[in-house]
């Protein structure tokens, strides 16, 4: 999935109708607090609510199935009803999203080191019995659980949904690459091996109450993890290292919407494997229909889940087909503040996940290269070199300087989930806020300095205090 020499990307399409009557319609769960199963009304009231034709609500709907928000019920007493809502798709999007934007082994693991030993801090001061025996079933690998678990597991009992997502894609992608190169190296059992006795390691440091020892074993097992992969997976921007469909097979869910789920995956490697440009149109429904053996109804269904994540579309009349798309997070992004927010996410748990987000792209941007004050305030970027410098355009340019897309589109998820969903918005133009005095832009240049000067612990130090001084965004 490519863009063609000498092509920008393109801008962001204005969001459809449907999209937009598909977020009313969250709102109007939110502002019900999530009654799961009840009816919100039937197709006809529901047309009718929102102004819309039948095809409009119907694709509106859709959207909001892909990820069990809501379902549409049949026969007497049905209409639309309410659901939990169930990430696993919204997390494949931001997986697919990751692999298009290149993230690296380095990026990845980076941002494991920075949310798993939250984590394991996060678990040490809370753990319950039925916590150990849930830490030790995954370390050990019981009932044929896959090793991955142990570090779910881990996101899961730290208390904090937001960590415990994060960690989930984190993981995801990691076994994407683990995948790989496991088909360059062969036999990897004794890496296996070695990992299991690891997650023991750091489990049972965990139980014992030594957080710093786990910390420090997590460290040692990731390096180890990440130093193998390095010398076999080199991800490049738009190059697939996606494996199964794009929804991991939910048991509950109609035969043919999960071949749908596993025909959208087909295409999608087919596309990133055939190294297709952006724009390229590739072929006709008829063509596709015999090429993967599927009924036009499972591959229009595949269509609207390859739309939902903006990896391809149906392109009508003279000249149509299938036309690939540049993957765009966004949709995804939004799913997973849904999802966060159903999960009650706190101000709290947000807070402590930003303050370890703003800390690592802050690492980043310094090992990537010397920096100075004009770049850090994004001075070359303004004619007016005094506009730009508040809190929020610094941390912006800070992420920007990163070059991590791991912790970029994390950010933008703590983002969304801070304007759109009750914790507070962000002001538009934070630079021309009466919040900010003297003393905060002091603590500011003081940030400045401490990185152009390559004082990583002074920089973190500074950052740290200036984000628990000023809780907003």
């Amino acid at each position: 999935m490519r863009l063609p020499e000498g092509k920008e990307p393109a801008a962001v399409a204005p969001e459809k109708l449907a999209v937009q009557v598909a977020r009313r319609i969250v709102d109007e769960i939110i502002e019900r607090q999530w009654p799961i199963g009840e009816v919100l009304g039937s197709e006809t009231a529901l047309r009718e609510h929102f102004g819309v034709s039948r095809s409009i609500l119907r694709e509106a709907i859709r959207v909001l199935e892909h990820s069990r928000v809501v379902q549409m019920r049949q026969g007497p007493g049905g209409g639309l009803v309410v659901g939990t809502p169930d990430p696993t798709p919204a997390i494949r999007g931001v997986v697919i999203y990751l692999e298009y934007a290149g993230a690296t082994v380095e990026q990845v693991v980076h941002a494991r080191f920075v949310f798993e030993r939250m984590a394991i801090a996060a678990v040490s001061e809370s753990l319950t019995e039925s916590g150990v025996q849930e830490l030790r079933s995954s370390a050990s690998g019981e009932d044929g659980r896959l090793p991955e678990n142990f570090h779910i597991a881990l996101g899961r009992l730290s208390g904090n949904p937001v960590l415990e997502l994060y960690i989930d894609i984190l993981v995801r992608l990691t076994a994407a690459y683990t995948h790989r190169a496991r088909g360059i190296a062969g036999n990897t059992e004794e890496e296996g091996c070695a990992a299991a006795r690891q997650h023991l390691a750091i489990a049972e440091s965990i139980v014992a109450g030594a957080s710093s020892r786990a910390q420090s074993d997590l460290v040692t097992h990731l390096d180890r993890a990440a130093t193998w992969l390095s010398g076999l997976v080199h991800p490049q921007p738009g190059e697939s290292t996606a494996i199964g469909p794009m929804d991991l097979d939910p048991d509950e869910w109609p035969r043919e919407r999960k071949l749908a789920g596993s025909v959208a995956g087909r295409i999608r490697d087919d596309i990133v494997s055939e190294g297709r440009y952006v724009g390229e149109v590739l072929g006709s429904e008829a063509d596709f229909v015999s090429r993967y053996g599927v009924s036009r109804s499972v591959f229009r269904e595949s269509i609207r889940i390859l739309e939902h994540y903006s990896v391809a579309r149906m392109r009508r009349g003279p000249g149509g087909g299938l036309v690939v798309l540049e993957p765009d997070p966004t949709s995804s992004i939004r799913t997973i503040a849904l999802y966060l927010d159903f999960r009650g996410v706190t101000v709290e748990h947000l807070r402590a996940v930003r303050e370890e987000v703003e800390l690592g792209c802050l690492t980043a941007a310094m090992r990537s290269g010397m920096l100075d004050k004009a770049e850090l305030w994004g001075d070359r970027q303004r004619r007016d070199s005094k506009a730009g410098r508040c809190s929020t355009c610094l941390r912006d340019r800070v992420a920007t300087l990163s070059g991590d897309p791991v912790l970029m589109l994390f950010r933008s998820v703590l983002a969304t989930l801070w304007d759109e969903y009750g914790t507070g918005r962000r002001p538009s133009d934070p630079c021309r806020s009466t919040d900010q005095t003297p003393d905060d832009r002091a603590e500011l240049d003081a940030i400045v300095d401490a990185m152009v000067a390559g004082d990583e612990g002074l920089a973190q130090f500074r950052m740290r205090r200036h984000l628990r001084e000023h809780p907003g965004w």
